[in-house]
């Protein structure tokens, strides 16, 4: 089972992705199926046209993968597995004002290709969709497409 604590996120966010902080995206809901980072709109996400910017937003969507895929692949003690984003693709619907819900549920699809990538030597490839949603309206503002490449690191032959 996928878990962590707030203060284990905070930590997390810290070490591995200061600038997450900075934007204000928080965890909103993880278990086995669904992830969900949350993004209130405030002055240090902002663009010139009174919305959340589009980077914080794909920041978002990239937590709302990355996280699950981290905790899964510290989950079966396989730190040989290394995981790069290889693709991002964004639709903006509509603009993203107050807060908005960046929702993930294609965790099986990440733990697949990360037991893949643990049983070969090639990379396993995953492309996973995020929709961010206005928390208020429900409506749809954004939707991320994200390719995720999965592989067990290179022996370092040392001499």
């Amino acid at each position: 089972m996928l878990a962590i604590s707030p203060a284990q996120f905070q930590l997390f966010l810290w070490r591995y992705l200061p600038t997450a902080i900075w934007m204000g995206l928080r965890l909103e809901m993880l278990d086995d199926q669904i992830c969900t980072i949350g993004l209130r709109y405030r002055w240090r996400n902002r663009n010139p046209f009174g919305s959340v910017y589009f980077a914080a937003q794909a920041a978002a969507s990239e937590l709302a993968t990355g996280l699950p895929a981290f905790l899964e692949i510290r989950r079966i003690r396989d730190q040989q597995i290394s995981m790069l984003v290889m693709d991002i693709q964004m639709n903006f619907l509509r603009q993203a004002r107050g807060k908005v819900y960046f929702r993930f549920d294609q965790i099986h699809l990440v733990r697949n290709a990360i037991l893949r990538a643990k049983g070969t030597d090639d990379a396993q490839f995953c492309e996973l969709t995020v929709v961010g949603l206005d928390a208020q309206t429900g409506d749809q503002v954004s939707t991320c497409r994200i390719t995720w490449r999965f592989r067990r690191r290179k022996s370092q032959v040392t001499y």
